[in-house]
Order: C-alpha cells, then structure tokens, then sequence
C-alpha cells in the first residue's frame, strides 16, 4: 500500500533545484527512485509500502498524508 509523506523544513528554504534533494535518502534510507514533488514550502514523497523516517531534530517534519 502506498503511503505519501509531506516533508516541511521548519525556517530552513528547500532546494527546489535538485529532485530529490539530498534530505530525501537522508529521511528515508530505503528511498529507491520513489515519486518526489517539490515545491519551496515542503517536499511530497509516495513510498511503495508504510515507512518509518528518520528523526533529524526538530527543524524537519515528516508527516504522513492522504495520497495526491
């Protein structure tokens, strides 16, 4: 089951001119091409199967949403 996860950089800008930025591999380590939609507010990312993302502090939220 798909599950989409909305990544917002608290105060921090998100490189839009790479996809996926490198925060992505660095949230979820079995990332492996999945589908990534960036925009300057968050990063959209839909992973084949439920994850569980790495805690990178309190500037980065991860959290899960309803699919696109």
């Amino acid at each position: 089951m798909e599950t989409t996860y909305r990544i917002t950089l608290l105060g921090l800008p998100i490189d839009t001119s790479v996809c996926p930025p490198a925060i992505v591999p660095a949230i979820f380590p079995a990332f492996d091409g999945w589908p990534v939609t960036l925009s300057s507010e968050s990063i959209t990312v839909t992973a084949p199967s439920p994850q569980t993302p790495a805690d990178l502090g309190p500037l980065v939220k991860v959290e899960e949403v309803a699919a696109p």
